[in-house]
């Protein structure tokens, strides 16, 4: 089992950097369901994300094959090292997207004329500060 966690910690690892160095090789997951000038550094996040799950896979792969942890612990680092990772990714969609959700939804009417009503009011306030 180690040598199997071991692979794929490592493939994850090196996805997330090159994913980090190059965001084009994330490709178009996910372009529709983000604004368009936070594109480059949502792909960086994601990099970085599944670059420290690679790493947290090869050490627990390590960490299994030089101590046999009982199956409790190895659960528990395992959900509690992908939740503290994916904390910063959540963060920074909550702050730039408005969601924590990276997955898009169906904005209903009601949201929606609220959105607009905020944008409208908010130009508003720019054209009127600039004009002063």
């Amino acid at each position: 089992m180690f040598q199997f966690m071991l692979v794929v910690g490592l493939v994850l690892a090196y996805y997330g950097y090159s994913v980090t160095k190059n965001p084009h090789v994330w490709g178009d997951q996910g372009r529709h369901a983000v604004k368009e000038e936070n594109w480059n550094r949502y792909v960086r996040l994601n990099g970085q994300f599944v670059m420290y799950t690679g790493f947290l896979f090869a050490a627990l792969a390590a960490l299994d094959a030089a101590v046999s942890l009982p199956t409790w612990l190895y659960l528990l680092i395992l959900v509690g090292g992908t939740m503290v990772l994916l904390y910063p990714l959540s963060h920074w969609m909550h702050e730039n997207e408005g969601s924590w959700n990276p997955w898009p939804h169906k904005e209903s009417e009601k949201h929606k004329r609220k959105r607009l009503a905020k944008e409208q009011t908010r130009q508003a306030r720019k054209e009127k500060n600039g004009q002063k």
